[in-house]
C-alpha cells in the first residue's frame, strides 16, 4: 500500500501542476494547486538525488529499498458513436483503451528495467550484450503483475500501473558460479552464536553512507581501504542474493527495514567512500569487526546488512 500511494501521489501531483494556473471551481481553491505544486517541486529535488534508495522517472519508479519496480502507463479513453447498443460500446471502448494503457505500462517497464544498477553496470548494458538475457527480461515483463487499482483520470484517460519484484530479475541476472555453496552457509558460525546470549549478539551490519555519495545496486560490493573485498557474492549463496538481495535500503535508523534487515543490536560502521558509485570502501578496522562478527554470528552468510542513504 505505501508503494502504490507513493505511486499514485507521483501521477497526481504531475497532473495537478500543469492544471496549477487554470481555474476549475470543481477542484478547489489555487491554494490547494499552490500547495500541490510546493510538494511536487520538493519530491523532484528528492527525485534527482542518486543518493536516493528510490529512482523516480515520470513513467514510474525503481525502488531498491523494498526491491520493486513500478511504471505507468495511459491511454485515451476512446469514444465513438454506434447504433448498437450504448452500453456495449462503452464497456468496449473501455476494454480497448484499457489493453493500450497496460501496453504502454509493459514499455515503460522495459525502459525503468535498463536503468536499474545491477553492479557497476545497468541491466540495459548487460542487455545489449547477452541476446538470451534480454529476451528472458521481456518475458518477465510480459508477466508483470497490475499494481493497485485502474486510474480513470480528467481529460478522458485510464491509467494502469504495472510492477515486477527484483527478485525475479535477479533470477535472470544472478550467475550461478561464485557464490557461497548451500552446505557451507549454515555450518560455520551456529556453535559460536548459540554460546553467545542473545542480549550481546550482534543482529546485522549498517554501512553509514549518508556523508558520501553512493547509487544503490542490486549487487553491490564492500572493499576496504586496501582494495580487499570485505563482502560480495562469495560470501553468501546465490538463492539468499536472489530472494533477499544482498543489501537493504534506508534512510535512517529509525526506518522500519532497518530493524526487518539487520535487527535490534546492529554493527554500525561508516562509509568511507565510493570511488565507482556503486561499490563502498570502509576502513580497514571497521573490515575486521566486520569480519570478527561475522565469524561468530553469520551477518554476511545471512545478508544481514544494510546501507543508509541520504
Amino acid at each position: 500500500m505505501k508503494l502504490l500511494n507513493e505511486f499514485v501521489f507521483w501521477g497526481v501531483a504531475l497532473q495537478q501542476s500543469n492544471m496549477l494556473f487554470s481555474v476549475t471551481s470543481r477542484r478547489g481553491s489555487m491554494i490547494n494547486y499552490l500547495l500541490t505544486y510546493i510538494i511536487l517541486i520538493g519530491s523532484l529535488l528528492a527525485a534527482d538525488s542518486p543518493r536516493s534508495s528510490v529512482l523516480r522517472t515520470e513513467y514510474g519508479f525503481i525502488d531498491y529499498a523494498n526491491r520493486v519496480i513500478v511504471s505507468r502507463g495511459m491511454a485515451n479513453i476512446l469514444q465513438k458513436n454506434s447504433s448498437t447498443d450504448e452500453l456495449q460500446v462503452i464497456e468496449k471502448n473501455l476494454k480497448f483503451s484499457k489493453g493500450e494503457a497496460r501496453s504502454r505500462a509493459r514499455e515503460n517497464l522495459l525502459d525503468l528495467i535498463k536503468l536499474v544498477h545491477f553492479d557497476s553496470r545497468t541491466v540495459g548494458e548487460i542487455m545489449v550484450g547477452d541476446k538470451l538475457i534480454e529476451n528472458r527480461i521481456e518475458t518477465l515483463v510480459g508477466s508483470a503483475y497490475q499494481q493497485g487499482e485502474i486510474e480513470y483520470l480528467e481529460r478522458n484517460e485510464v491509467a494502469i500501473a504495472l510492477a515486477i519484484n527484483m527478485s525475479g530479475l535477479a533470477e535472470i541476472l544472478i550467475d550461478a558460479s561464485g557464490y557461497m555453496s548451500e552446505g557451507v552457509a549454515q555450518s560455520a558460525y551456529l556453535m559460536t552464536r548459540a554460546a553467545t546470549p542473545k542480549s550481546e549478539r550482534t543482529s546485522g551490519i549498517v554501512i553509514d553512507a549518508r556523508n558520501i555519495y553512493h547509487i544503490p545496486a542490486m549487487v553491490p560490493k564492500v572493499f576496504n581501504e586496501d582494495e580487499k573485498l570485505v563482502y560480495g557474492p562469495r560470501y553468501y549463496t546465490r538463492s539468499r542474493s536472489v530472494n533477499r538481495g544482498p543489501m537493504g535500503y534506508a534512510h535512517s535508523m529509525e526506518d522500519g527495514n532497518v530493524r526487518r534487515r539487520v535487527g535490534n543490536n546492529p554493527l554500525l560502521v561508516e562509509a568511507v567512500t565510493s570511488n565507482d558509485d556503486i561499490n563502498l570502501t570502509i576502513s580497514n578496522l571497521d573490515a575486521e569487526r566486520i569480519r570478527h562478527a561475522e565469524k561468530k554470528f553469520g551477518l554476511l552468510t545471512n545478508c544481514k546488512v544494510l546501507v543508509l542513504l541520504k
